[in-house]
């Protein structure tokens, strides 16, 4: 499953005028009370438009492609939270029903999460061979367990193919707890018979990290505060999310820690954070060469990967490696992505640049 999506794939006229048209009425209806008195089969129609009929037209009208239905949820899921505070106490009769479905939805997809995880654990011995073996190969813990998902369960097909993708995503899950829980012992390896170049001791990027994480605590006590006036059930459901997230950033930053980018005598291994991972071999490589693009119009090209952490203010990135042909890598929660370019900034940039350039002299 590849996916290459950016914010220009965002309809942002559309998605405004939609929201202008469904909110506004209902808002003026509901709250202010414009049209009169309201019962519970007024607001039954608020509940349809917030949480059926605007996240529907968000998510088939709202991009220029199609993106995963992951983001319908989550469209649903905020026009349920929109509709419980919009609706008051004397017009939610119905409303009981909206917030039950979105709860059995979660419990359908944590039964299917069930599933998959006992389907891993009957496999789990195959699973261990595999990543053992698959760690031999590659450094890094999202490379090595990925690879080894596919050899221990090798579906075929285009539908039994997204069982696969599903268990990517159940990897990213495992990266995550791993690295914000259990790896704060741990150190970078050293290695032999490789090269090790790190993204963050030279940045500010530890204090993008430490600002994240102060904003994050913050929101989740503020949101579930606010939240808990209106529904108990759904403050508790959004500081789950909310500590989830937050796991997600303390995970991301000690897999950048944890996992420099290795050149060996194959290619380049790397894993930035768990947001991106892949392998590039030399003999798909042109050569190395000076940068020459700047940050503005980095971000409106789509194939290439940047192995670079910013702080608040945006640096340049010395290195670019072009590509021979498109080279696929792995994405946040198991999405794919060809890229033809590599855009580098390490903590030691001439010593990577004549690294690289050894590497390359020796596959001529």
């Amino acid at each position: 499953m590849t996916a290459s999506f950016s914010l220009t794939h965002i309809a942002w006229k559309r998605i405004l005028i939609f929201l202008f048209l469904i909110i506004a009425p209902n808002y003026l209806v509901m709250q202010a009370q414009l049209a009169g008195p309201i019962d519970d089969w007024i607001g039954l129609g608020t509940a349809v438009d917030l949480v059926i009929i605007l996240p529907l037209l968000l998510y088939f009208f709202g991009f220029k492609k199609r993106v995963s239905w992951l983001v319908l949820c989550g469209f649903v899921f905020w026009g349920l939270l929109l509709a419980n505070w919009m609706i008051p106490y004397e017009a939610d009769a119905f409303l009981a029903y909206f917030n039950h479905s979105i709860i059995l939805l979660e419990a359908s997809v944590l039964m299917l999460e069930l599933f998959l995880f006992f389907s891993v654990v009957k496999k789990l011995p195959f699973l261990v061979e595999a990543y053992q073996a698959e760690k031999k190969t590659h450094y890094h813990f999202l490379s090595s367990f990925s690879n080894a998902i596919e050899r221990t369960f090798p579906f075929k097909g285009a539908r039994l193919s997204k069982f696969q993708f599903t268990l990517r995503v159940l990897a990213t899950d495992i990266a995550a707890i791993y690295y914000s829980l259990f790896s704060w012992q741990r150190k970078a390896p050293v290695r032999r018979h490789a090269h090790d170049f790190t993204l963050h001791k030279n940045g500010s990027y530890l204090g993008v990290f430490i600002m994240l994480v102060h904003a994050m605590v913050i929101e989740i006590i503020a949101v579930h505060v606010m939240v808990s006036m209106y529904s108990h059930i759904t403050a508790w459901i959004l500081t789950a999310l909310d500590v989830y997230a937050l796991l997600f950033i303390i995970s991301d930053y000690q897999a950048i820690r944890l996992c420099p980018v290795v050149l060996d005598e194959k290619g380049i291994h790397f894993q930035k954070g768990i947001r991106q991972y892949g392998f590039v071999a030399w003999e798909q490589i042109s050569g190395i060469e000076k940068n020459t693009m700047t940050h503005e119009n980095l971000k409106k090209g789509r194939s290439h990967v940047e192995l670079a952490l910013h702080g608040l203010e945006k640096e340049q990135i010395p290195h670019v490696l072009p590509l021979k042909e498109p080279v696929e890598i792995n994405q946040f929660f198991g999405f794919k992505k060809k890229i033809e370019t590599i855009y580098v900034k390490v903590d030691e940039p001439q010593f990577f640049k004549e690294t690289v350039q050894s590497y390359l002299r020796h596959q001529k």
